[in-house]
This record gives C-alpha cells, sequence and structure tokens, in this order.
C-alpha cells in the first residue's frame, strides 16, 4: 500500500478519534488498523477493506487507471468522484466518501458496503423469489435512475464522451469485439473482403441504434457484480462510464449477464416487467415504445452490448485475469440468440456476415 493511502487512512481515523474525544474519551478508537487486499476483479484499482475498532471502510489506490482524456483532460477516476457527487445529491444509494481524497482522486476512502454483489446472491441461492424479488428491485432502481439523474447530468464529467454515440458503438464495442475477441483471441483471419461487409453491417447496426432517445442516464455497467447487496438495499459501484443514452443497453446489460445466465423464462418476465414500469413511469415530453419497438431495440442492444463483452473478456483473460473465459461460453449463447432475434423481428436485418462471424467461431470452439 502506498505511503500516500497510509496517510489518507491514518488522518481519517485521527479524525474520528478527535471528534468522539470531544464527546466522551474512547480509548478504544486509536489509529491503529488492520489492512485486508479485496479482489478488484476486472479492475485495475487496488482495493483494501480496513478494520479499525468499530469501524471499517473502503480504501482505493486507482493510480493509473484510465489516463487522462484527450478531449476531456479527464480521467476515469475524476469522472467516478463527479458522478459520485451528482448520484450522492439526488439521493441514489451509492458508496459516499470518507476524509479526504488525493488531489488527482486517484486515492481515497469509500464506506464499506460488505462483501455480497447480486451475483453472489444468485451463485448461493439461485433462481428463488428472494432473488427474483432483488432483481425487481434493480429494474426499478434502474428506470428511476435512467429518468431521474439525467436532469442535471453534464456530459463534461464523463470520461471519453458524454453521449452513447456511433464512436462508441462502433469502435469502442462493434469493432472491439473483433479485434480483441475474433481477431486476438479466436485468431480468426478476416478476409478484406469479409471485413467490409461486416463493416458495413456494423454501420447497420449503430444506425439502428441511434434511432432509439438517447436522453436518459446510461451507466454502461448495469450489471450483477456492480450492484452491492447492503443492508437489504441495492447499492451502485462502478459508475465512471456513465454518460447520456438508450434505456435500452442497461437494461440488457443486466438480464443478458453473462455471469449469471438468466434463465430465458425468467429475462421474458423482466423484461416485461421493466416495460410496465416505463409505462407507469413514462417519462414527460419523451414518446413511449410501443411493445414491438421495445422488443426490437432490447434485442438490438442486447446483440451489441454481448459483443462488447465478448471483447472485454478477451481483453482482460489476454491480461492474465483468465477467470473472465469461464463467460465466455454463455456470452456466445447470447450472441447466437439476439441475432436470431433481430433477423426474426425485422427482415432487414439479415447481418450475413455476422452470422458467418459466429459459425467460425462455432468452428473455434469446436478445436478447442
Amino acid at each position: 500500500m502506498k505511503p500516500e493511502l497510509k496517510n489518507l487512512i491514518t488522518a481519517y481515523l485521527q479524525q474520528l478519534r478527535a471528534a468522539a474525544q470531544r464527546k466522551k474519551p474512547d480509548p478504544e478508537t486509536t489509529a491503529e488498523y488492520q489492512v485486508t487486499p479485496l479482489s478488484p476483479d476486472g479492475s485495475e484499482r487496488l482495493y483494501y477493506r480496513i478494520s479499525a475498532p468499530r469501524i471499517t471502510f473502503i480504501a482505493a489506490d486507482a493510480t493509473g487507471c484510465g489516463e487522462p482524456d484527450k478531449n476531456s483532460g479527464l480521467s476515469q477516476n475524476n469522472s467516478f468522484s463527479l458522478i459520485q457527487q451528482h448520484l450522492n445529491k439526488l439521493n441514489f444509494p451509492v458508496p459516499g466518501y470518507l476524509g479526504d481524497r488525493a488531489a488527482d482522486d486517484a486515492l481515497y476512502l469509500i464506506e464499506d458496503l460488505g462483501d455480497t454483489t447480486l451475483y453472489d446472491l444468485v451463485k448461493t441461492q439461485g433462481w428463488n423469489k428472494r432473488t427474483v424479488a432483488y432483481y425487481r428491485e434493480a429494474l426499478k432502481l434502474l428506470l428511476k435512475l435512467q429518468i431521474n439523474a439525467a436532469p442535471g447530468f453534464s456530459p463534461d464529467w464523463a470520461y471519453a464522451g458524454g453521449f452513447y454515440d456511433y464512436e462508441l458503438i462502433v469502435n469502442r464495442e462493434l469493432n472491439y469485439f473483433l479485434k480483441e475477441f475474433v481477431s486476438n483471441y479466436c485468431r480468426i483471419e478476416i478476409s478484406p473482403a469479409v471485413k467490409a461487409k461486416l463493416e458495413a453491417e456494423f454501420e447497420f447496426l449503430a444506425a439502428a441504434a441511434l434511432k432509439a432517445p438517447a436522453d436518459f442516464f446510461l451507466y454502461r455497467d448495469f450489471q450483477s457484480k456492480n450492484l452491492m447487496l447492503f443492508q437489504d438495499e441495492i447499492f451502485l459501484i462502478d459508475f465512471q462510464g456513465a454518460r447520456l443514452g438508450p434505456i435500452y443497453y442497461d437494461l440488457a446489460a443486466l438480464i443478458n449477464d453473462p455471469y449469471t445466465e438468466m434463465p430465458l423464462n425468467l429475462r421474458q418476465d423482466l423484461q416485461k416487467f421493466y416495460y410496465e414500469q416505463l409505462i407507469v413511469a413514462h417519462p414527460a415530453g419523451t414518446h413511449l415504445p410501443d411493445p414491438a419497438s421495445f422488443a426490437f431495440n432490447f434485442a438490438l442492444f442486447s446483440l451489441i452490448r454481448t459483443l462488447q463483452t465478448l471483447g472485454a473478456f478477451a481483453y482482460l483473460s489476454g491480461r492474465g485475469k483468465i477467470h473472465f473465459t469461464q463467460y465466455i461460453r454463455p456470452a456466445l449463447a447470447n450472441f447466437t440468440l439476439y441475432l436470431e432475434h433481430l433477423k426474426k423481428l425485422d427482415n432487414d436485418c439479415e447481418l450475413e456476415t455476422l452470422n458467418l462471424i459466429k459459425q467460425k467461431i462455432g468452428l473455434w470452439q469446436q478445436q478447442l
């Protein structure tokens, strides 16, 4: 642990001790503490649980996590800090900062929300009534977040772009999948002719996605490992990638989460539940999608999110985080599922070249 982070911890504990002694001298409140490293999963951040008498909290070292964006000048740490302040003011359940932070937001202390995520609940309890109830609550929270956190959200707070736009869809999601998963991970060679056709299909998917209203708060990684369960409430973490965008992306991210492999019938039930909640909420000044449009957009964004996820799993696996390889199989199942869904929902979605890539990936799997 860096000396600078130790200094933040010591200073915070000394503040607590001074405050306690002003009320009533408490010899148990000291600057001594124990440190337990925590698993960062896919993040480059280093997390530590700090245990002192009568209190625990989390110390984070996010040094080097996201170089400053060449356009905004912000790092991912700056974005996390700015968005946390925004959500906290709106009373959304986010971890609060404790004490002071480093000037560049790379070293900080936050509330300890325990160790249980929505992912952990699924893995330990399965898809029972309690788990499904939490998912319904997560969807209610998501819709509230999408609607209520958008006003007052500044795109200037977002790292690497404040909108879900063409560049993000084509380059950082679809081509990311092609580069990291298809080429680098599967070692599948793509001819120039096939690549040109694939680029045309990516253009088609991006154009379709950009037709959806995009003035909502987009979390961009609303999935089971980023939803903490603490004192019977769902808390939000890892929201530094947030921006303005459509409602469908985060919905697709949660329901099609490869970490949990939600049963298809439950996906359909929760998709219907969210739509019913959307009708009730009906954001002022927005056009409410009819069921057919909603189904198409859900399938569209499910496919786009799945391709981005496969790229991310390949990228992380190639950098030593090999536990992500176990989630590639369910992600590929989602790839097949939503590619077929799109073709059924819209005859214009032929996506023949993307289907060819899927077949090549199938042959690659057989050779493993």
